[in-house]
């Protein structure tokens, strides 16, 4: 209903016992906690309000906990190619000590945990990468530490960072705003005396802290990276009484097993190497001893008779070739040898076919014998999979029932270092995106033709989000042409199978474009500051425009409750752009205020852009949610939802996040769709958009009312034969709902499906997917009156037929 009719002129009834009765619920104890709560709706089918875009149900699919390789893409094995790497790469050279992968959270440690006051002096240089470096010191564990971080945030500034004893990292004390260079080799200094912290970066001091909440005040120090590559020399450690503790360099690094997601097993030894790899930037070395020697990956979900078909590519020397093996505990359950390499890469296929199931197997690679070989691109797909594009079948079908009109894609921050490139082709020559992010580093496994491939079999327009190369992702921002980069990307989707990129789409399998409609110009590029991106969309938009006319071009708008930010894209850029994309995550608790908080800020928007020189801009809502997954996102789902809908005058898309997400995954536990390796269930905010997508109607109607606790629309199919109520009740006390409508449109039938988990704290999990769910609840129709009753904390749709 409109806000203006929202918490006015409350109507207090006695609820009728016998009525509560008919609906089948507890009317005894409905009206004992609650016997006045009533409401009623008077409905004017004949009155159109505004139109509405079923494209307010959109959805957005970004690279995240694994929602893409070894989630919705088939793709079984994960960091197949090796280059997630959690101990990093480093190593001992010419007096320095060097880092070479590209992981997060890559650490060296030296020292004595019970060293108390020192100094610690040393050079760093920052080699390649994205942010800059970490000085470890006060580490008495890996979860007890402090490190300054130098070019943190996107290589935006730097900051003393504390992990203590049960608690998550975090900031503490002043942050600097600064960037690392490339190249440049930075002295730096650190002071501990008792809990007061002193730093200097090339002379300058940049952090004086005394730390007055239970400081670490012993431990070793190290250096560390996040994102980069880098190098360090110089070190010396003192103690304040001018002891020296450290001084030099370690003799050699001892090279341990450090591939994420992998095991080694056997008797010989393994390790991340980096020269002359098949792809990307690494592969793994094994060298073999007699009794057998190998890689295991866990986690593996098995289906008897299924045909598990794959590869690996190897090269080096093995005696007695290799092996590929299925097991459960200490039980083959199938194997197949592979021949001996030779000193080239060589694709050495496989196909395993298990006589019995098992949902925690493991996939093992191994060398029998002596064997010096390298191994990289293990790739595994269950055959059946195989057929039908590479999708998992049960989280394809999850995707395709909730019928999302149009899916955002590849991100989010996973679009921002993004290079579409490395994401197309034959799977061994893909390369590893630029960036570790969200528990994983994907290995572009599902790129553009993926994508394109998804969303024909769900039934989905692709909307895709283009890298601009702003400098807090991209370390080559000044030297790569990233506007050229797009233009290629949309020449790849939707040229003529003769142009330059159009070729490669042929080339590819694809001779057909794409007619790619929908292009946004980054995402969330609030860090590069308004007038730099609003240069960037006046140089980026026009020559999109150029080479296709009929894109629709969206540029970044808000985060949250932003409207100077919004002011300034429109009043810049409206006249080159065709929507603006807004981003709001809502605390949970707010299930109840924070929808009609946010159609009031849409509502602001909208009268911005009425004033602007292109009043038919439309607002995209390209990502939204409450964070969590319990009933509270629901609630709030089918809250939003309304308001997107009252809002259709001005708002036109929308697209939550986040879509999918293992169940493995450290943060973001908002997703609708939860998975691990052979299971699924939907977290409330997809049951309820699922409900409210099923019952759309494309014209809101006329519906005069007052309640202080439903939050409810009124909507009218195409054909006007079939209206649509939907209420959300965020109150915990049931309320009796009497709907009314104007002469012109007699009701025939009535139905209600309702969502009704009876608390906040309800959720689905795997073992118990349907806490929350849709049933069919009671209704009554008595001469054109239809009543219904929305119990505590429910969401529901009416169903109405002339």
């Amino acid at each position: 209903m409109p806000l203006a009719e929202k918490r006015t002129n409350r109507t207090r009834t006695i609820v009728s016992i016998c009525m509560l009765a008919a609906l089948g619920l507890n009317a005894a104890a409905l009206a004992q906690e609650n016997p006045d709560l009533k409401v009623s709706y008077t409905i004017n089918p004949a009155q159109v309000i505004n139109r509405i875009d079923e494209k307010v149900y959109g959805h957005f699919f970004e690279h995240i906990y694994h929602s893409a390789n070894g989630g919705l893409w088939g793709e079984l094995v994960w960091n197949r190619s090796f280059e997630e790497n959690a101990g990093g790469r480093w190593q001992v050279d010419e007096g320095e000590v060097t880092q070479a992968g590209m992981g997060t959270d890559q650490r060296f440690m030296l020292g004595d945990p019970t060293w108390t006051d020192y100094e610690i002096e040393l050079e760093a240089q920052k080699t390649g990468g994205s942010e800059g470096f970490l000085i470890l010191f006060r580490e008495t564990s890996p979860q007890v530490h402090y490190w300054y971080n130098l070019g943190g945030w996107g290589n935006t500034r730097h900051q003393l960072e504390k992990a203590g004893p049960g608690q998550s990292r975090r900031t503490v004390g002043p942050a600097v705003t600064d960037q690392i260079k490339t190249g440049h080799w930075y002295k730096i200094r650190v002071r501990c005396q008792g809990n007061h912290v002193q730093i200097w970066l090339d002379g300058q001091q940049v952090l004086d802290y005394v730390d007055s909440r239970s400081a670490n005040l012993t431990g070793r120090v190290g250096v560390g990276t996040w994102a980069t590559t880098a190098r360090f020399r110089h070190m010396k450690v003192t103690a304040l009484d001018g002891t020296v503790l450290f001084q030099g360099t370690p003799a050699s690094v001892k090279p341990t097993f450090a591939a994420k997601h992998w095991r080694l097993f056997g008797r010989g030894t393994a390790e991340v190497v980096s020269d002359d790899p098949l792809n990307s930037h690494f592969g793994v070395r094994i060298h073999g001893e007699d009794g057998g020697t190998g890689l295991a990956q866990d986690h593996i979900n098995l289906r008897a008779g299924e045909a598990y078909v794959g590869s690996l590519w190897a090269r080096g020397s093995a005696s007695e070739g290799l092996r590929v093996r299925l097991v459960a505990g200490d039980k083959t359950l199938a194997e197949q040898s592979l021949s001996v390499p030779g000193p080239a890469w060589r694709e050495l296929k496989f196909d395993l076919k298990p006589k019995v199931s098992d949902a925690n197997a493991a996939l093992e690679v191994a060398v029998q014998g002596k064997a010096d070989v390298v191994i990289d691109q293990v790739s595994m797909m269950p055959q059946s999979w195989q057929a039908q594009g590479g999708f998992r079948p049960d989280l394809l079908k999850a995707v395709a029932d909730i019928q999302a009109p149009i899916i955002r894609w590849p991100g989010g921050c996973f679009a921002s270092p993004y290079r579409w490139k490395d994401g197309i082709g034959p799977q061994h020559k893909r390369g590893v995106t630029r960036r570790e992010l969200w528990d994983d580093l994907d290995i572009n496994s599902h790129g553009t033709d993926e994508f394109i491939a998804l969303c024909r079999k769900v039934g989905a327009e692709p909307l895709i989000v283009i890298n601009i190369g702003t400098p807090q992702w991209n370390a080559d921002a000044d030297t790569y042409d990233f506007l050229q980069d797009a233009l290629d990307w949309m020449e790849y989707c939707n040229g003529p199978a003769d142009s330059t990129w159009g070729r490669v789409r042929a080339a590819n399998g694809h001779p057909e474009p794409y007619q790619v409609k929908y292009w946004e110009i980054d995402n969330e590029t609030w860090g590069m500051g308004i007038d730099n991106y609003i240069e960037a969309v006046k140089r980026f938009a026009p020559a999109m425009r150029r080479a296709q006319p009929s894109a629709r071009l969206i540029a970044c708008g808000s985060g949250g409750f932003d409207l100077q930010w919004n002011r300034r894209v429109i009043d810049a850029c409206s006249e080159l752009i065709d929507y603006l994309s807004i981003h709001h995550y809502e605390n949970p608790d707010r299930f109840a205020q924070g929808p009609y908080a946010y159609e009031r800020f849409i509502r602001q928007t909208g009268d911005i852009i009425a004033n602007s020189k292109n009043p038919n801009l439309k607002i995209y809502c390209s990502e939204w949610n409450a964070q969590t997954t319990d009933w509270r996102t629901g609630l709030y789902a089918g809250g939003v939802l309304n308001g997107f809908e009252r809002c259709g005058d001005v708002f036109e898309i929308g697209g939550p996040a986040l879509f999918l997400r293992h169940v493995s995954a450290t943060a973001w536990d908002n997703a609708f769709i939860n998975f691990d390796q052979s299971a699924w269930f939907a977290a409330p905010n997809y049951v309820v958009m699922q409900l409210w997508r099923h019952r759309f109607a494309p014209n809101r109607i006329a519906m005069k009312g007052s309640s202080e606790v439903l939050n409810s629309i009124a909507t009218k199919s195409e054909d006007g034969q079939t209206l649509y109520v939907k209420c959300v009740n965020t109150e915990s006390s049931p309320v009796e709902v009497t709907l009314n409508l104007t002469p012109g449109f007699a009701p025939v039938t009535a139905s209600f499906e309702l969502v009704s988990p009876g608390s906040l704290s309800a959720r689905n999990t795997l073992d118990r997917p349907q806490v929350v769910h849709v049933e069919q609840a009671g209704i009554r129709m008595d001469q054109g009156e239809i009543r219904f009753a929305m119990p505590g904390l429910s969401a529901g749709v009416v169903m109405i037929k002339r």
